[in-house]
């Protein structure tokens, strides 16, 4: 199935989790979000859907991606189980710059870290996302 852009793809399409939703537009905002925060083109580009998800372990680490995929019994595809490493979390944090500096806050933060989770069913809804407080001075 072919489903979104590569680079603003929801990992559960990378695992072939064939039960998505809405949240894959959260998961795509999320990124969206992140290239705005961090003035960046992309924040996960991966050359492939394999490669994809690799880009995307490297920031959000492996324990939640593990716990994603027990908790749906799913499983990597073959290409990934020894490609994938354990990995932790790189706190968005890190991806602060003199150059973003201006446009990242605590607020965008925490979005971004609702947004940007494995678990489809644990992402921010539309509805809790229009009432965070990053909105609240367009509110």
């Amino acid at each position: 199935m072919r489903v979104a852009s590569r680079y603003y793809k929801g990992p559960e399409l990378l695992v072939d989790d064939r039960l998505y939703h809405y949240s894959l537009d959260i998961w795509s905002l999320g990124c969206t979000l992140a290239g705005m925060l961090f003035k960046m083109d992309t924040l996960f580009k991966g050359s492939d859907n394999f490669d994809q998800l690799v880009k995307i372990v490297k920031v959000l680490g492996t324990p939640s991606l593990q716990d994603y995929l027990r908790n749906y019994k799913l499983s990597l595809p073959n290409e990934l189980t020894y490609t994938i490493k354990a990995t932790e979390v790189v706190p968005w944090e890190a991806f602060v710059t003199d150059k973003n500096r201006d446009r990242v806050t605590p607020e965008g933060l925490d979005l971004l870290s609702k947004m940007l989770v494995y678990d489809k069913n644990k992402r921010i809804t539309p509805a809790e996302a229009m009432k965070h407080p990053y909105f609240a001075p367009i509110r």
